[in-house]
C-alpha cells in the first residue's frame, strides 16, 4: 500500500510539473486569447446597443486588430486601418456616384481600384501597406451590398465607418488596458538580440574563417531582423511619447546599421579575394590590423543578450581603438613601401573599410547606449541633422503583379456573380478580396493561402454548429457571450503559434464574417451554406491568381529583380545624385536580400545565386559611390573627369548589358585610371591623410572593384575567359 501511495504521490507530483511548466510557457498565450475574446464580446454588446445591424464587421475588425499581441501595433493598425476604411469607403461613393446604372462599367473600376490597393500594398513597407490592404477591401464591403440597391449605398458606408470604429476603440481599449504588453519593452529586448547578433557577424566577418556562404546566411538573418525591429519602432511611435519624441534616433540608428553591416561584409569579401590571389603580405597586414577589434569585441554565445555594460565597454574600446588607428596604419604602411602597387592599394582597401565600419560601429553603439540610457542627444533634431527616411525600394515588377492578380480575380468573381445571377455571390467577391488583400502582404502567399482555406472550412463548421444548435437556444446577451467566448478564444490561442497563426486568423475571420449576427436575428440554413460556399470560392480564386499569375517563386520575377538589381548600378549609383544615395542603395541592396533568401532550386536563379549578386554588387556599388564622394571633397589629379566619365561609363555599360566584352572594357577602364593615379598617391607620407585622400582613396577603391570582377563567385556574366588577360 506504502509502494502504491508513493507511486501515486510520484505521478502527481509529475502532473503538477508538467502542468506548471505549461502554464509557465503559454499563460502569455492564454492571456491573449483572453483578451481577443473580451475584445470581441464588448464590440458585439456595444454593436447591438447601438443597434447597428450587423456587427460583424466591428467583430472581424476586432480579430484583425488583435492578431498582435502588443499595444502598440494594435493602435499602429487601428490608426491605418481607420484611415484605410475612410478612404475605401470615398472610393466606393465615387464608384457609385460615377456608373450608377452600370454594372460591367462599375466592377470593372472595382477591379482597378483593388489592383491599385493590392499594388501598394506590396510596394510599401510596414502599417502603411496596411492601409493600402483596407482601402481595397473596405471599398468591396461597403460597395457589395448596395449593388441591387445603389440608393443605400450612403447609409452602408455610415454603418461600416460606424462597426469599423467600434472594432476599434474596443480592440484598442482591451490592448492598452487589460494587463497590456508594450511594444516598447519588446523593441528594447529585440534590439539587445539583434546587437548581439550584429556583434557575431562582425566577429565572423574580420575573422575571415567562415566561409562566403555562411557569412551571407548570417547577413540574410541580420537584415530580416532588422526589418521586424523596424516594424516595431514604427508602432512605438503610437505607444510610447518619448520613444516618438525621438524616433530620429531610431532612424539614425538603423541607417548607421545598414552603414556597417556593409561594410564588414564587404571586410570579410577583401579578404577572401585577397587570399584568392594569394597576396600573402596584404592579407597578413589586414589581419593583424582587424585582430585589433576582435580582442575588444565581447564573446556572446548565441541566443544571449548583451548587458548595457557591456555596450558600454565595447563602446569605450572603439573610442581607443579608432583613436589609435591613424599611427597603426601609418606603421603598416611604411612596412609595405617596398610591396606591389596592386599590394599596397588592398591593404589601403581593407584600412578604408575598417576605419568606415569603425565609425559606423561607435555611431551605432552610441545610440544603442542613448536609447537604453534614457538619455537622447538632439531630441529635437534640426533640418540639418535629421535623418533620411529609409527610401522605399521595393520591387516595383512584384507590385504590379500582386496588383494584377487582385484585379483579375475580382473580375473573375464579379463576371462569375453576373453571369450565374447567384444570390451570394457578392459574399464570393468580398471573401476573394479580403484573401487577395492579406496574401499581398504575407512573404509566403501560397502557404498562407492552404492555412486560410483550412481556417475558413474550419470556421464554416463551427459557424453552422453556433448558428442552428447554439443560438437558437439562446436568450440575452449574457448567455449568448458564454457561448461566443470559447470559440473566439480557441481561434485566438490557435493564432499564438508562428505555424498556425494564419490559419487561426482565418478562423477567426472568417467565423465571424459567417456566422453574421443580425439585428434582429435570421435563421436561414439554405442561405448559410450558399454564403459558406461562396466564401470558400472566394478564397479560392484568389489563392487560384496568386498561384498562376507571376508566383512569388517564378523565374520572370527573380529576373526582373536582377534588372532593377543592376539598373539600379548602371543609372543611380553611376550618374544619380548623391544625396541620400548610399542609403537608397543600401535599402536596395536590404530588400533584395531578403527576396533572395526566400528562393529556393538550383541555377541561374537559386538562393545562393541570387545572393551572390546582391553582395558582389553592394561592394561594386558602394566602392562606386566612395569614389564618387571623395571626387568631391578632394582635388584630383590631371584630365580626371576624362578618366571619371571612362570608369563610370564602363561600369554601367557592363551592369546595364552584362557580357564578356563589356567586363573586358570595365577591367580596362580600371587599369587605366589606377596607372594614371599612380604618380599621385604619397604612400609614405602621413598617417591617415594620404590614405583618405582623393587619389589614394579612389585606387584602393578601384581595387575592390577589380578583385570582385575578377572573381568567380561573381556571376555577372556566364564566362569570364576574357578576364585572363588581366593579372591580378
Amino acid at each position: 500500500m506504502e509502494a502504491e501511495a508513493l507511486r501515486a504521490d510520484v505521478a502527481t507530483d509529475r502532473l503538477t510539473s508538467a502542468l506548471r511548466a505549461y502554464w509557465q510557457a503559454d499563460a502569455g498565450r492564454w492571456l491573449h486569447a483572453a483578451k481577443t475574446a473580451l475584445a470581441v464580446l464588448m464590440a458585439t454588446w456595444l454593436s447591438m446597443r447601438l443597434e447597428l445591424s450587423a456587427p460583424r464587421t466591428a467583430m472581424v475588425s476586432v480579430v484583425i486588430l488583435m492578431m498582435h499581441q502588443h499595444s502598440g501595433m494594435v493602435l499602429a493598425r487601428g490608426f491605418y486601418r481607420a484611415a484605410g476604411m475612410l478612404v475605401g469607403n470615398s472610393a466606393a461613393l465615387m464608384l457609385f456616384h460615377a456608373f450608377p446604372q452600370e454594372r460591367v462599367l462599375f466592377f470593372a473600376g472595382l477591379s482597378v481600384w483593388i489592383g491599385l490597393c493590392v499594388a501598394g500594398a506590396a510596394y510599401y513597407r510596414n502599417y502603411q501597406s496596411y492601409g493600402f490592404v483596407l482601402s481595397g477591401y473596405a471599398t468591396c464591403i461597403a460597395a457589395v451590398p448596395s449593388i441591387s440597391n445603389p440608393y443605400a449605398i450612403f447609409d452602408n458606408v455610415v454603418v461600416s465607418l460606424s462597426e469599423v470604429s467600434v472594432g476599434i476603440l474596443c480592440a484598442g481599449l482591451v490592448s492598452g488596458l487589460v494587463f497590456p504588453q508594450r511594444v516598447k519593452a519588446m523593441l528594447l529586448g529585440a534590439g539587445r538580440q539583434h546587437l548581439t547578433s550584429f556583434i557575431g557577424f562582425i566577429r565572423q566577418a574580420v575573422g575571415g574563417g567562415e566561409s562566403g556562404d555562411a557569412l551571407g546566411l548570417a547577413h540574410l538573418r541580420l537584415m530580416g531582423e532588422r526589418a521586424q525591429l523596424e516594424s516595431l519602432r514604427s508602432a512605438t511611435v503610437f505607444e510610447d511619447p518619448e520613444m516618438r519624441a525621438n524616433n530620429a534616433l531610431m532612424i539614425r540608428l538603423n541607417h548607421d546599421f545598414l552603414d556597417a553591416v556593409a561594410r564588414f561584409h564587404s571586410i570579410h569579401q577583401l579578404q577572401a579575394r585577397v587570399a584568392k590571389v594569394a597576396d600573402h603580405r596584404a592579407g597578413a597586414a589586414l589581419h593583424a590590423l582587424f585582430e585589433r577589434l576582435l580582442a575588444i569585441l565581447p564573446n556572446a554565445e548565441p541566443g544571449t543578450r548583451l548587458s548595457l555594460a557591456q555596450v558600454h565597454d565595447l563602446h569605450a574600446g572603439l573610442q581607443t581603438l579608432r583613436a589609435e588607428l591613424p599611427a597603426h596604419i601609418m606603421s603598416t604602411r611604411t612596412s609595405l613601401s617596398d610591396a606591389s602597387p596592386a599590394t599596397r592599394d588592398r591593404f589601403s582597401a581593407g584600412a578604408l573599410f575598417f576605419e568606415d565600419g569603425m565609425a559606423d560601429l561607435l555611431a551605432f553603439t552610441g545610440n544603442f547606449i542613448a536609447i537604453r540610457s534614457q538619455h537622447f542627444p538632439g531630441t529635437a533634431p534640426t533640418s540639418d541633422n535629421r535623418p533620411d527616411k529609409l527610401p522605399n525600394s521595393a520591387n516595383r515588377a512584384f507590385a504590379i503583379a500582386s496588383g494584377v492578380r487582385a484585379a483579375v480575380a475580382t473580375v473573375a468573381c464579379s463576371w462569375l456573380w453576373i453571369a450565374s445571377g447567384w444570390n451570394n455571390g457578392g459574399s464570393a467577391l468580398i471573401a476573394a478580396t479580403i484573401a487577395i488583400a492579406l496574401y499581398s502582404v504575407m512573404p509566403q502567399p501560397t502557404t498562407v493561402a492552404r492555412h486560410m482555406l483550412i481556417g475558413c472550412l474550419t470556421a464554416w463548421v463551427a459557424g453552422m454548429a453556433f448558428n442552428f444548435v447554439i443560438l437558437p437556444r439562446v436568450d440575452g446577451f449574457p448567455l449568448l457571450a458564454v457561448c461566443l467566448a470559447p470559440i473566439i478564444l480557441a481561434g485566438s490561442y490557435l493564432g499564438t503559434f508562428p505555424a498556425t497563426a494564419t490559419i487561426g486568423l482565418g478562423f477567426g475571420i472568417y467565423f465571424c464574417f459567417l456566422t453574421n449576427l443580425t439585428n434582429p436575428a435570421l435563421y436561414n440554413p439554405v442561405g448559410y451554406l450558399d454564403a459558406g460556399l461562396a466564401t470558400l470560392m472566394g478564397i479560392g480564386m484568389a489563392s487560384l491568381a496568386f498561384a498562376t499569375i507571376v508566383p512569388s517563386g517564378s523565374r520572370w520575377l527573380a529576373d526582373r529583380y536582377l534588372r532593377q538589381l543592376r539598373a539600379l548600378v548602371a543609372s543611380r549609383v553611376c550618374y544619380g545624385s548623391l544625396r541620400g544615395l548610399r542609403l537608397t542603395f543600401e535599402s536596395s541592396i536590404r530588400d533584395f536580400v531578403q527576396y533572395a533568401g526566400t528562393r529556393a532550386g538550383s541555377g541561374r536563379f537559386s538562393r545562393e545565386t541570387l545572393l551572390n549578386w546582391s553582395f558582389a554588387t553592394l561592394e561594386i556599388g558602394l566602392a562606386v559611390i566612395d569614389i564618387r564622394e571623395a571626387v568631391l571633397r578632394h582635388v584630383m589629379p590631371g584630365p580626371w573627369q576624362e578618366q571619371q566619365d571612362l570608369l563610370l561609363a564602363a561600369i554601367s555599360g557592363l551592369f546595364r548589358n552584362p557580357s564578356t566584352q563589356a567586363l573586358e572594357q570595365a577591367l580596362s577602364a580600371i587599369d587605366q585610371v589606377i596607372n594614371e593615379t599612380a604618380a599621385s598617391v604619397d604612400w609614405a607620407g602621413g598617417a591617415s591623410g594620404a590614405l583618405t585622400a582623393g587619389p589614394a582613396r579612389v585606387r584602393a577603391q578601384l581595387q575592390v572593384i577589380r578583385l570582385t570582377l575578377l572573381d568567380s563567385a561573381f556571376p555577372l556574366v556566364d564566362s569570364l575567359a576574357g578576364a585572363a588577360t588581366h593579372p591580378v
